[in-house]
């Protein structure tokens, strides 16, 4: 016990590391549900029309 009163800060700093190990700070990860099927169809970039397109200079 004395150990921990004395060294409290090292304490905090491997308490903090083991939470955002265990339950992430909200960056990258997995996600499930609507909200990860309403991202991706929002991050979806609709193809360019077909006389925008650079043709070859052979055609």
């Amino acid at each position: 016990m004395e150990w921990i009163i004395e060294n409290w800060v090292l304490v905090l700093v491997i308490g903090g590391m083991a939470a955002l190990h265990l339950f992430g700070h909200g960056h990258g990860g997995h996600k499930h549900g609507k909200t990860a099927k309403r991202q991706t169809a929002q991050k979806k970039v609709p193809d360019a029309p077909a006389d925008t397109r650079v043709q070859p200079e052979d055609a």
